[in-house]
C-alpha cells in the first residue's frame, strides 16, 4: 500500500482529488478541450488529474511524478478504476531530462510549482517540450511563506497561521526528520523549495513562454474567497506580497 503516514489512505485521496478537479480549472479560468490533444501532466500523484484528462478526450496523457512507487500506483490504479482508458500513460522521468520537443499541445500541473527547486530549469523544458502556440496550464498552493506554507508539517496540536515562520526552518526540518525516518538538512530535501511570488514571476518572464494569464489567491467562492481577496489586497502592501500570496495559477503559450 502507497501511503505517506499510516492514516493516509490513497484510495479515498484518488477519489477526492478527481472529484476536486474542477477546483483547479475553475482557479484558472477555464479547462481547456482536452480532446484529441496530446498532454503532459506534471507532478501526476495518485494519477486522479490524469484520470480527469484522459477521460476529457485527450488523444494521450503523459502523467509524470519523479516518485516511482506514486507512478506505478496511479497506473493501477487507473486500470482498475477506468479500465476503459487507454490514452493515459505514466513516467517518472525528470520533464528536464525528457527527449524530443515539440511533442504536446498542453502542458498542466497542479501542486507540483512550490516543491520544485530548479523552476527555471522545468520551464525551459516546458518550452522545448510544447508544441508551437501549445500552452501550460500552472497551479499551485500554497506558497511556503504564506499562513500554512508548510502543508502542515511542524503537525502542531493547533493550526496557527504562519507558525512554521515563527518556529523556524530548523524545526521545520526537524518535524520532517522525526515524521519521515529521515536526516536531511535543507528545507528543499523536505520538498518545499522557499520560493517567493517575485521569484516565480521572474522564472515565468524568463521562460521563452507568453503569460496569458496570472491569477492571484483564486478560490470557489463564499468565505474562503473573501478571505482570499482581503489576502489579494494585503499583499500589494509593500513587504507583505509573500506573507499573503496563498497560491498562483498561471497560463503560460508557445509564441
Amino acid at each position: 500500500m502507497l501511503q505517506d503516514h499510516q492514516n493516509f489512505d490513497v484510495d479515498e485521496a484518488f477519489e477526492i482529488g478527481l472529484s476536486a478537479t474542477g477546483n483547479l480549472w475553475r482557479r484558472l479560468g477555464m479547462k481547456p478541450d482536452f480532446t484529441g490533444l496530446d498532454v503532459l501532466e506534471v507532478g501526476s500523484g495518485l494519477g486522479f488529474l490524469t484520470a480527469d484528462i484522459a477521460l476529457a478526450g485527450a488523444k494521450s496523457v503523459l502523467g509524470v511524478d519523479i516518485w516511482q512507487p506514486r507512478v506505478e500506483w496511479g497506473a493501477k490504479k487507473l486500470a482498475q478504476r477506468f479500465p476503459q482508458l487507454t490514452n493515459a500513460t505514466f513516467d517518472s522521468t525528470p520533464t528536464n531530462e525528457m527527449t524530443g520537443q515539440a511533442r504536446f499541445d498542453v502542458i498542466v500541473s497542479q501542486n507540483t510549482f512550490e516543491h520544485i527547486t530548479d523552476i527555471q530549469g522545468v520551464l525551459e523544458s516546458f518550452h522545448r517540450l510544447l508544441r508551437p502556440g501549445g500552452k501550460a496550464y500552472i497551479g499551485f498552493s500554497p506558497l511556503y511563506h504564506s499562513p500554512f506554507g508548510d502543508h502542515g508539517e511542524l503537525r502542531a496540536k493547533v493550526r496557527l497561521p504562519w507558525l512554521h515562520l515563527i518556529a523556524g526552518r530548523e524545526r521545520v526540518i526537524a518535524a520532517f526528520n522525526q515524521a519521515n525516518d529521515e536526516n536531511v538538512t535543507t528545507l528543499a530535501e523536505c520538498g518545499y523549495n522557499g520560493f517567493k511570488p517575485a521569484d516565480f514571476r521572474h522564472a515565468f518572464a524568463n521562460s521563452g513562454l507568453v503569460a496569458e494569464s496570472l491569477r492571484i489567491n483564486p478560490t470557489e467562492g463564499g468565505l474562503r474567497q473573501r478571505a482570499m481577496d482581503v489576502f489579494a489586497l494585503l499583499s500589494k502592501i509593500p513587504g507583505l506580497e509573500p506573507y499573503f500570496t496563498t497560491g498562483m495559477y498561471v497560463v503560460l503559450r508557445k509564441p
